[in-house]
């Protein structure tokens, strides 16, 4: 069992499994696995639904996924970026090319610790899809979150399979571990609903539509549920397991950043206007000015 924190490893096991995390969200593959008793239509199903409406495929340095938090502003996972100057937003048919690219200034460029955000403006704004809302609270933990990515799928059993996919699905998943920094990062480990002695932490009973996240899901979103409404609260970061293969099997586990650790920044950045932005105030008020002057 791993514990709520990997509290059974080895100072050295655990700085390993860390840099394995690292290696695992930088491979350039997307997916989604699912338990393989449950059919694949029902998590597609899921994914289709309109409060995930804002979720979509983002290509910078490498492919992700990332979701749309302002009509020109999208919120991903930093270490897609790799340096990237540039970037694709591709949602509902339709693709966005990006003006510019923030990381969070947090970021120390490893996944274990967190801060793993990246903020696109886009060119143009997308009106006909909501924006995804923030979740400003804390109380993310013991809790359902709605993990939702583009990509290759596959079963617990199997892992994914890179023959199959790129189409939106969503799991869920109890929100029950963390790897050793709470306040940034959270886990949710794949139950075996064959073997509840295989699960990682936590709750050992995998929901109905239980699932992982498998490389390259990164930047995609999790979604924590309010009455009838859907919140984003995360971003996913990584995938970290223990059985010596990183394909989203059963016991490995979803790892996210959490949205309340950067929402300071996020607000901060988003809210803050656009040079463009700023010209076309300032020339509109000039404007303005010399015509109230003329009428005079």
């Amino acid at each position: 069992m791993w514990g709520n924190v990997f509290v059974n490893l080895s100072k050295s096991s655990l700085l390993a499994v860390a840099w394995l995390f690292v290696f695992v969200s930088f491979q350039p593959v997307k997916g989604v696995t699912i338990r393989d008793d449950q059919p694949d239509s029902d998590y597609l199903a899921l994914g289709a639904l309109s409060d995930f409406s804002a979720v979509g495929t983002f290509v910078g340095g490498l492919t992700g996924s990332g979701t749309l938090i302002a009509p020109d502003w999208v919120l991903t996972a930093a270490h897609l970026i790799l340096g990237a100057s540039s970037g694709t937003f591709t949602i509902d048919g339709s693709s966005y090319t990006s003006t510019k690219i923030i990381t969070d200034p947090a970021w120390n460029g490893n996944v274990y610790a967190g801060n793993d955000f990246a903020l696109v403006h886009l060119s143009s704004p997308i009106a006909a899809i909501p924006p995804a809302m923030l979740y400003t609270g804390t109380s993310e933990f013991g809790q359902v979150g709605t993990f939702v990515g583009n990509g290759f799928t596959g079963t617990g059993l199997t892992g994914y399979n890179t023959a199959l996919g790129n189409q939106k699905r969503a799991f869920q998943n109890m929100i029950d571990g963390d790897f050793g920094l709470p306040q940034l990062v959270y886990a949710a480990d794949f139950d075996n609903p064959h073997d509840t002695n295989a699960s990682g932490f936590g709750s050992v009973f995998p929901l109905t539509l239980e699932g992982c996240v498998t490389p390259g899901d990164s930047g995609g979103a999790v979604f924590f549920q309010q009455g009838s409404q859907y919140y984003l609260e995360g971003v996913i970061s990584t995938v970290g397991y223990l059985d010596g293969s990183p394909n989203g099997s059963y016991s490995d586990a979803s790892g996210f950043g959490r949205i309340s650790a950067a929402l300071p920044w996020i607000n901060s950045t988003v809210s803050t206007p656009e040079p463009s932005s700023y010209a076309l105030f300032i020339t509109s008020g000039i404007a303005l000015l010399c015509f109230n002057r003329r009428k005079n």
